[in-house]
């Protein structure tokens, strides 16, 4: 099984949707406005209802209720309504690969854990546009759905998480490649932005988190993600150092951005996968 191939089948199988690549090219566009965007989204009913509801979520955190795809835009902008657009395609993509063959309620946690995580470390940081880190943490573990529909085996084998093995040395182990770094290729078959799929290709390097804040910011939303589904991984063997010096983060910092996740990441589970939670 080859990582290449692996995304090549999840791009043939599940392609982007339209009207993200429609919103993208307009924030591109220098002649476009917020009118344009809104237009775009206005013509898909079902992507404009959940969009809003993402837009009132913890996501965001809102005084005032966003009950309209142009006051949406004007409000939270263009490129963090891509970011919402992207959120949500991944939640239709992992509803099309669902396999009960892995843990789905692990899967589904894990991954909102993680893309909270991200945008909570991010806040903290103080880096702006933090919506679109949590987009990154969302999808970084894509590739399990797909591995786990091509090979029910090899996928079952990779979830046999052990406590003196982190997941994705195990996955190294058995697949030649992590379900980080296919998912990194998924997201380039999308075209996605570069930084996307860079940030998730490496999110379990240490030596790239000590380089750029985008990284040490995936690196650690991994790690803290993985503790929060399963405390035998604990969080002093897991906390990079490094990554937490390169974001200017104490351990009371960390403590923190776990405490908001536990708080938002019910809510938005029921919001994204009312079915499962």
């Amino acid at each position: 099984m080859q990582a290449t191939e692996l995304a090549k089948y999840a791009s043939q199988s599940f392609a982007l949707p339209d009207t993200c690549s429609r919103i993208r090219a307009l924030l591109d566009d220098v002649s476009a406005d917020s009118a344009d965007i809104a237009e775009v989204i206005a013509v898909d009913p079902s992507l404009s209802s959940k969009l809003l509801k993402l837009a009132n979520s913890a996501l965001f955190r809102f005084p005032a209720q966003i009950n309209s795809i142009p006051k949406a835009v004007g409000v939270i902008g263009g490129e963090a309504l891509y970011n919402l657009a992207l959120a949500e395609t991944a939640t239709t993509a992992f509803k099309h690969f669902s396999s009960e063959v892995i843990d789905l309620r692990r899967f589904w946690q894990q991954s909102v854990y993680c893309g909270l995580l991200a945008k909570h470390l991010a806040k903290t940081a103080k880096i702006r546009a933090s919506e679109q880190y949590f987009v990154m943490g969302l999808l970084h573990q894509y590739a399990e759905l797909v591995v786990a529909s091509k090979d029910a085996a090899l996928a079952h084998e990779c979830e046999k998480y052990q406590k003196d093995k982190l997941p994705w040395h195990h996955q190294q182990a058995l697949l030649g490649f992590t379900y980080a770094q296919c998912s990194g290729l998924i997201l380039e078959s999308w075209h996605l932005p570069e930084q996307f799929c860079y940030v998730i290709n490496h999110v379990h390097s240490e030596i790239k988190a000590k380089d750029g804040k985008d990284v040490a910011i995936g690196h650690l939303a991994v790690r803290l993600a993985l503790h929060m589904v399963d405390s035998r991984y604990k969080l002093d063997s897991l906390v990079s150092p490094a990554a937490l010096k390169k974001l200017k983060l104490e351990a009371e910092d960390i403590q923190d951005v776990i405490k908001f996740t536990q708080m938002d990441a019910h809510k938005l589970l029921a919001i994204m996968n009312p079915e499962l939670f």
